[in-house]
């Protein structure tokens, strides 16, 4: 096992990631990991974050495996993926490479940064799934703004693998706390929804034009985390059910607005085997090495972060002028 842990911490719309170089084997026996995963997302610790990435280097094609804060492991962490995605581009001088993840291939691309200065990359997502094999719920498919009343008296909802698992509900009202009590109750409904699932509400944003599409606004509670400044599996979830709907064309690129910033998301393919893609900021936080074995049996008190200042800087700018445009929307989030 290796002693210390070399970090990269880096976000997508604030979804923070802590991603470490290697495979999880590297730094923790298998029963061991949770554990260890949970100590650095520990927000009461010096680290804190959404979730860690592992992913090792050497290969021809990066592979890269996602935990949740709670130590459990995820097919896909599509922001996280934006920044590991990054990482591997700057490592390799690169423009265009393939990670795999969760089973599948993931296409990561530059892309140009943002009028504040940040950073970008573009992710192609696998083929998006509303018949799974595995059925998100686990009565009846596949379901297309379906009610489900066990789940929610009135919305409608959509499941989909994108590869996780997502239900996707579009609301005429955006309410925190709805979204917050349905999440809970599918991850207690473990006989409807068996692995659970991430939830997201999407509100349309009354800000296109004849010649633009409109944005939406999307927030999800996920499985595993909670409510989070931003899901990018949610993102693309969302997009995929915005257009199954009939709400826009697959090809538009729709900006998508979370609490925790702003992606673009659009689809291509046929209908029945659409891929989306996820671009958006994949921001570098700081650098920093720990003790492993200090994790062993708990959180360091301090770890020394070389931090990327103008990086920050940028982000702050672009959250900024995202929250104007949610506040002006009547949307006021309490995360990001």
């Amino acid at each position: 096992m290796r002693s210390s842990l070399p970090i990269l911490k880096a976000h997508g719309s604030q979804n923070d990631i802590l991603i470490i170089e290697g495979r999880p084997g590297d730094y923790a026996a298998e029963a061991d990991l949770p554990r260890l995963v949970r100590h650095l997302c520990d927000r009461s610790g010096p680290l804190g974050g959404d979730g860690v990435y592992f992913i090792d280097l050497a290969p021809r094609v990066p592979e890269a495996a996602f935990f949740n804060p709670d130590g459990s492991f995820a097919k896909l962490c599509g922001n996280g993926m934006r920044c590991i995605g990054r990482l591997v581009l700057d490592t390799r001088d690169a423009q265009e490479a393939v990670i795999r993840a969760g089973g599948s291939d993931f296409v990561v691309r530059r892309a140009a940064s943002t009028p504040e200065g940040v950073r970008q990359t573009a992710v192609d997502m696998p083929r998006i799934d509303f018949d799974p094999a595995d059925p998100v719920v686990d009565v009846g498919q596949p379901h297309v703004d379906t009610p489900l009343p066990a789940l929610h008296p009135t919305l409608g909802m959509t499941a989909l693998a994108v590869p996780n698992d997502h239900l996707v509900a579009v609301v005429e009202k955006f309410d925190e706390a709805e979204l917050v009590a349905t999440g809970q109750r599918i991850t207690a409904a473990t006989d409807l929804v068996p692995r659970g699932a991430n939830l997201s509400f999407i509100f349309p944003l009354d800000t296109g034009g004849t010649d633009t599409p409109g944005e939406i606004y999307v927030q999800t509670y996920e499985r595993g985390a909670g409510l989070t400044p931003s899901c990018g599996s949610g993102v693309v979830a969302s997009r995929a059910v915005y257009s199954r709907l009939g709400l826009a064309d697959p090809d538009a690129r729709i900006t998508v607005r979370n609490p925790g910033g702003v992606a673009t998301a659009w689809l291509s393919g046929d209908a029945d085997a659409w891929h989306a893609t996820l671009q958006g900021n994949a921001s570098y936080v700081y650098r920093a090495d720990v003790d492993a074995g200090i994790l062993a049996t708990g959180s360091p008190a301090t770890v020394e972060t070389d931090t990327f200042v103008d990086e920050v800087q940028a982000f702050s700018r672009l959250r900024e002028n995202n929250h104007a445009v949610l506040q002006a929307a009547g949307v006021h989030p309490s995360v990001g």
